[in-house]
């Protein structure tokens, strides 16, 4: 319901925003994960390639963040589960820029209320740094709300920490 007010212009756009942000950037975390690629970069251990738990802290402090699963590819897929039921998975690329670190971009769509079908696309951008132990990344994230006529809804900026999902024993 938060999310109908913002797509259609109505009032509590921090919240929206915070929700639609929280799956923004748990793709985005999903996506800067994806962001290893090669033979140089696995050999390095600079992998993003597995599956992680992202946390999305946005600036601004009305905007609730959330932590999220996404799974990246060794070939720089992503996917990455949303922080609301009204977005869907996002899907995107990633590239390795420098010495571990990346830029992410991956996009999705927001649904409104049932019967109402897509209302709205996102595209999430971030530039992440992994750990040296390779277990974590963060970094700067931009998510952008758009109408589906390609008018720009909203703009949140945060920070997004992934950490890595490793095998437990049983």
């Amino acid at each position: 319901m938060l999310r109908e007010r913002v797509v259609f212009g109505v009032g509590h756009k921090k919240l929206v925003l915070g929700v639609i942000l929280c799956g923004v950037l748990v793709m985005a975390l999903s996506v800067a994960s994806l962001a290893q690629s090669g033979a140089a970069s696995r050999a390095s251990g600079q992998t993003l390639a597995g599956a992680w738990n992202a946390t999305i802290v946005p600036d601004d402090p009305a905007i609730v963040g959330c932590t999220s699963p996404g799974l990246n590819t060794r070939d720089g897929g992503v996917v990455a589960q949303g922080c609301d039921i009204s977005e869907s998975p996002g899907y995107g690329q990633w590239l390795r820029i420098a010495n571990r670190e990346f830029a992410v971009t991956f996009v999705g769509v927001n649904f409104g209320p049932a019967g109402a079908g897509i209302v709205a696309t996102y595209k999430v951008r971030a530039t992440v740094r992994l750990s040296e132990d390779a277990q974590t990344f963060s970094g700067p994230f931009l998510t952008e709300v758009f109408a589906l006529d390609g008018t720009l809804l909203a703009a949140v900026t945060g920070t997004v920490t992934s950490r890595r999902v490793g095998v437990e024993p049983l």
